[in-house]
């Protein structure tokens, strides 16, 4: 693979090895780096991306969700390299986890228990002024960690946007009669 050089310059400087790429976005790559047994994604702007500020961005919204217990924990980043370096979720996206579940009592106990956490998350990101922006369409926004749900990707989020992050899930999870994971959801759920 043939790597940008501010990639190369900031595993160096972090001893971060670099294991594999997870995900390609229209401004950005995430990587899967490792430092020892310990793993991390790692997320660089592209260099032809034309969302300058996807680092800011991204850096500033992470730091309001962590601080309310939401996202994968900010470990370091450097807007010069436009880089960003993070908790790394092993999961399922929400949907993927979604449509693997099969009717049953444990499945609903399991998905009642993972969307109460969900709103219970949209709920504090609306309380602190932080809309989120991106929480319904296929759900992969959303990942899945030991059934839980962790929200992911704030690089769009905002801070400035007037915050409908709960109303956004209700209809995504409930309301839509035309979405096949509304449909999914009230079939488990009853």
């Amino acid at each position: 693979m043939n790597f940008p050089k501010n990639l190369s310059e900031f595993l160096k400087k972090t001893g971060l090895k670099l294991d594999k790429k997870i995900a390609k976005g229209h401004s950005s790559e995430v990587f899967l780096v490792k430092k020892g047994k310990k793993s991390f994604a790692l997320k660089i702007e592209k260099v032809k991306s034309t969302r300058k500020d996807m680092a800011e961005r991204e850096v500033e919204n992470l730091l309001k969700a962590n601080s309310i217990s939401v996202g994968p924990k900010l470990y370091d980043f450097d807007l010069k390299k436009r880089i960003i370096l993070m908790e790394y979720i092993k999961g399922k996206t929400f949907s993927s986890w979604l449509f693997g579940l099969k009717k049953n009592k444990e499945n609903k106990k399991k998905l009642k228990k993972f969307t109460e956490e969900l709103f219970l998350q949209a709920e504090k990101m609306d309380k602190a002024g932080l809309d989120h922006g991106q929480l319904a369409g296929r759900g992969v926004n959303i990942l899945v960690k030991k059934n839980l749900p962790v929200i992911i990707d704030f690089e769009k989020a905002s801070q400035k946007r007037k915050t409908h992050n709960k109303t956004v899930l209700e209809s995504f999870l409930l309301k839509n009669p035309h979405s096949e994971i509304t449909r999914k959801v009230k079939e488990i759920l009853g």
